[in-house]
């Protein structure tokens, strides 16, 4: 893909979508977000411009993640990461690497192998739950 289609147009998935939005996982029987697996250190771009909101570990499941907002307030936030490139307050652009996937938190594999994945949940202003998909080409 050449730079400038890059960034004209959407993204290319960062490797193989193991979990649609709306699909199950292990605790969810409706999954909110897309996982995206590869192997570990894969760089993350991020989905849209924005400014990120935090960065760091949660005790929700998804463990390190990024998030940040872009400028039609929708939330993005990347869980299971390996570590983050980013800090609380910067500006990203759309497709600049943000962090390394990992299998951070309760991160694993529907078909029992590494469980290695990327978890990205976009929410709009109203906290609706919006297909990651849309995003990627």
């Amino acid at each position: 893909m050449d730079s400038q289609r890059y960034k004209k147009l959407k993204l290319k998935t960062p490797g193989v979508i193991t979990t649609q939005f709306g699909g199950q996982t292990r605790g969810e029987p409706v999954h909110p977000g897309l996982d995206i697996a590869n192997k570990p250190g894969t760089s993350i771009p991020a989905f849209e411009d924005g400014q990120v909101t935090s960065t760091g570990h949660t005790t929700n499941g998804m463990g390190n993640i990024v998030t940040l907002k872009d400028k039609y307030g929708n939330t993005h936030q990347y869980g299971h990461l390996q570590n983050a490139n980013v800090k609380p307050g910067q500006i990203v652009k759309k497709g600049q690497p943000i962090a390394k996937m990992g299998a951070t938190g309760n991160s694993y594999s529907p078909s029992g192998g590494d469980p290695t994945h990327l978890d990205v949940r976009i929410a709009d202003a109203n906290g609706r739950w919006k297909n990651p998909k849309k995003y990627l080409s």
